[in-house]
C-alpha cells in the first residue's frame, strides 16, 4: 500500500512540475499579446481573431501603468492590416527580419515603393527576448485569410 501511494505521489510530481514551469513562464500567446499591447502594435494592427485577448491586455496595461485607454485608441482601421492569418503565411525567421526592417521586404515597384516609405513602417524597437515572443505568438496566428487584398502583393517571400 506504501509503494502504491509513493508511486502516486511521484507520479503526480511529474505530472505538476511541468505545468508549473509554464503557469510561471506565461504561455506563448499571453507573451506574444503583451508585447504587442506594449509596443503598441495594435495601433496599425489588429488581430481579429484574437481580438477580446488583445483588449484585455491592453486594459491590463493601461491600468498597470495607470492611464485610461483612450476609447478611440486602436479602434480606427488599422492602416497596417489584420494579422490573424499571418502565422499561415509566413514563418519565424521571416518575420524576424521583416520586424527588424520592414522597408527591405517590399518588392520594387511603384505601387510597393509607396507602401514601403510609408512614415509609420517601424521598425520593431525592442529586446531580442520581445521579438522572439513576439513572432513565437505571430507564427501561431492561422485564423484564415483575413489580410486587405493587396497589401501582401507587395511583400517579398525571402
Amino acid at each position: 500500500m506504501v509503494q502504491v501511494f509513493r508511486n502516486v505521489y511521484i507520479l503526480a510530481l511529474l505530472l505538476a512540475i511541468p505545468g508549473a514551469a509554464i503557469a510561471q513562464d506565461g504561455s506563448v500567446q499571453e507573451k506574444g499579446i503583451a508585447v504587442f499591447v506594449e509596443k503598441r502594435c495594435y495601433t496599425c494592427h489588429t488581430v481579429k481573431a484574437e481580438a477580446a485577448q488583445v483588449d484585455a491586455a491592453k486594459a491590463a496595461f493601461a491600468q498597470s501603468k495607470g492611464v485610461e485607454l483612450k476609447e478611440s485608441e486602436g479602434d480606427k482601421e488599422a492602416k497596417g492590416g489584420d494579422l490573424s492569418n499571418i502565422g499561415a503565411e509566413k514563418d519565424t525567421a521571416w518575420l524576424t527580419a521583416f520586424l527588424k526592417d520592414p522597408k527591405d521586404y517590399f518588392l520594387d515597384t511603384p505601387e510597393c515603393k509607396k507602401l514601403a516609405k510609408q512614415k509609420d513602417r517601424k521598425k520593431f524597437k525592442g529586446t531580442d527576448a520581445e521579438l522572439n515572443d513576439l513572432t513565437a505568438w505571430l507564427v501561431t496566428l492561422k485564423y484564415g485569410d483575413m489580410q486587405e487584398p493587396g497589401f501582401e502583393n507587395c511583400l517579398k517571400e525571402e
